[in-house]
């Protein structure tokens, strides 16, 4: 893959109290001698991009997902592989937790590519390896979860090695957000 190449992602970023699961089940896959396994940060891809979400864009993504969801808390539903990106030289894999998460809606001219299962903090995989065995035991994540750009650049002459850099977080709307209307406190 070519140095100069730069991916740009929607991710939904999980709240930091979900970190500590999450990175035990990388360490496991690493262990198992998956290199790829930490190769992504914490989050799961929701698209790749052709252009970073503004932040209204990210904000509105946020409110719309929070909507779908409800009270209801991100479930994750297995294990999965999902196709990221070709390049001239590979295809590269993600393989990780599948999220049950309806999509949020990104503006057609911003979206290349919208997966219907994001994996969460997923591995990388190449073509030739084979899925990974190593599995964790279901989990349900908190309510409280983020949409950020993610831009991902593969280190020259390494497979599994990238630098990324994520912007600023929009947090999923707290659905028992209190406020007073005409001095009566509601809750929205």
């Amino acid at each position: 893959m070519e140095s100069s190449q730069k991916l740009l992602f929607a991710v939904l970023v999980p709240h930091r109290d979900f970190i500590p699961a999450l990175e035990t089940y990388r360490r496991a896959l690493f262990a198992e001698g998956f290199d790829g396994a930490f190769a992504f940060p914490a989050a799961a891809p929701l698209a790749l991009l052709k252009r970073p979400l503004d932040s209204a864009e990210l904000k509105n993504a946020a409110a719309e997902l929070r909507k779908k969801l409800g009270d209801k808390k991100i479930v994750c539903t297995g294990y999965s592989e999902c196709s990221a990106w070709n390049t001239d030289i590979q295809t590269i894999r993600f393989f990780g937790i599948t999220l049950d998460i309806p999509p949020p809606a990104f503006l057609p001219d911003a979206v290349l590519q919208q997966w219907e299962k994001p994996i969460l903090a997923p591995a990388i995989l190449l073509p030739d390896d084979t899925i990974p065995k190593v599995k964790m035991d279901p989990l349900a994540m908190p309510r409280a979860a983020a949409l950020a750009n993610l831009a991902l650049q593969p280190v020259p002459n390494t497979l599994y090695s990238f630098t990324w850099n994520l912007g600023p977080l929009f947090w999923l709307p707290n659905i028992r957000k209190k406020r007073k209307v005409n001095g009566n406190v509601v809750s929205y």
